[in-house]
């Protein structure tokens, strides 16, 4: 009877007194080189923390990529929570008149949607934010790509840089003070009190940015969509500040035009957020090759050598180059097919080999005429019969 038997928990055990013995070594060698600090020299191992072992756990630690959802249920939440918090600020800013009593008697300024350091400017502020940390994630990764060499990823940074300044823009109100500086500098406003001014630079940097993005997105129309929509949303936002879009007589203005704003940041994130999920997933190869599959299909019935069958064991017609005399085939014997390569021998083009009119096998003789259709295509097909036989032996 075994009382003992070597397997699987002995082989634990092993590792068990391994890893013991590994540790006691690596703190004797911290005691016999106090001056290396924690880390061990390069002949004896790699360096090891006391804190944290041998650190181990770093690479289990989540990527940039690894934040962005992959899947499409999760932007659909997303919006849903970013509809029900913009939902609120409204509603907040509706009944702000009756939250008097919270400020001591004071109109509470954290639920005005038009003052800034309110909820709503914080919420615009960090969906902007987001929106530049997803794009700088999606330059990271596309500037991987093999077929982009002329440098078109280097829109996302530019992507980047305009939603921070947005951001930054929301909570500092910088466009306020371009257009003072504008004003001043050429004598004139314009429109109204010369905001006009930064809504043209504005619509100039966005507009450049936006529609160089809109090209390199053009591979997910899902992302390029609601990027479209987000830029839709600007668009009602400032019409609807300068009197261009006429709002019905119960609606108010601010709340409608800091509504579209939201909405416009929110939809930004999502198109960020849904085109780095695109680039990851194609980096990743797990994108259907739909697409992919038809493309080739396409190029290869425009191929001159797989749309003449030739994958699928046909043979294939090649043509001498125009302005070369014609060669002339040495004829194999009608009994047995030869086991060699027919040579061809140059002539003028006139001159070619012919099978004999009175026999129906093929002389060895040649004559001074042109091969007719039927004779052409005889010898084809002797030509192709003996390739293959050659294939078959070979094989």
């Amino acid at each position: 009877m075994l009382f003992r038997r070597s397997g699987h928990t002995d082989y634990r055990r092993r590792r068990v007194l391994n890893d013991s013995l590994a540790a006691s070594a690596v703190g004797e060698v911290d005691r016999a080189w106090p001056w290396a600090g924690n880390s061990l020299p390069a002949s004896r191992g790699a360096p090891r923390s006391r804190n944290y072992g041998d650190g181990a756990f770093l690479e289990q630690q989540p990527r940039p990529t690894d934040l962005v959802p992959t899947r499409r249920i999760a932007y659909l939440v997303l919006l849903l929570l970013g509809a029900g918090v913009i939902a609120g600020l409204e509603a907040l800013h509706s009944y702000a008149a009756r939250l008097t009593h919270l400020g001591g008697g004071t109109h509470p300024a954290a639920f005005d949607l038009t003052v800034r350091g309110s909820l709503a400017t914080w919420f615009s502020t960090m969906l902007l934010a987001l929106a530049a940390a997803t794009a700088l994630v999606v330059y990271s990764v596309r500037r991987f790509k093999v077929d982009d060499y002329h440098g078109h990823y280097r829109v996302w940074l530019w992507a980047a840089s305009c939603w921070l300044l947005l951001s930054i823009d929301t909570t500092a109100g910088l466009h306020q003070v371009f257009a003072a500086f504008l004003v001043s500098v050429t004598g004139t406003r314009l429109w109204a009190d010369g905001s006009i001014w930064w809504v043209i630079a504005y619509g100039f940097l966005l507009g450049g940015v936006g529609t160089r993005l809109l090209v390199d997105m053009r591979s997910c129309r899902l992302s390029a969509g609601t990027l479209l929509l987000g830029f839709a949303s600007y668009a009602a936002a400032a019409a609807g500040q300068f009197g261009c879009l006429e709002l019905p007589a119960d609606v108010d203005p601010a709340m409608a035009i800091r509504g579209a704003v939201l909405a416009g940041n929110l939809l930004v994130l999502l198109a960020m957020g849904l085109h780095g999920r695109h680039v990851i997933l194609d980096a990743k190869g797990l994108l259907p090759r739909k697409a992919e599959a038809d493309e080739d299909a396409e190029n290869d019935a425009g191929s001159p050598i797989r749309g003449a069958g030739l994958l699928s064991g046909a043979s294939l017609t090649v043509h001498p180059p125009h302005g070369v005399p014609s060669p002339t085939a040495a004829v194999l014997d009608a009994g047995r097919p030869s086991q060699t390569t027919p040579v061809f021998t140059p002539v003028t083009p006139s001159y070619s080999a012919t099978p004999s009119s009175a026999t129906s096998g093929w002389p060895n003789g040649l004559v001074s005429r042109k091969l007719t259709k039927q004779e052409k295509k005889a010898l084809r097909e002797r030509l192709e019969r003996a390739r293959r036989d050659r294939q078959a032996r070979a094989g």
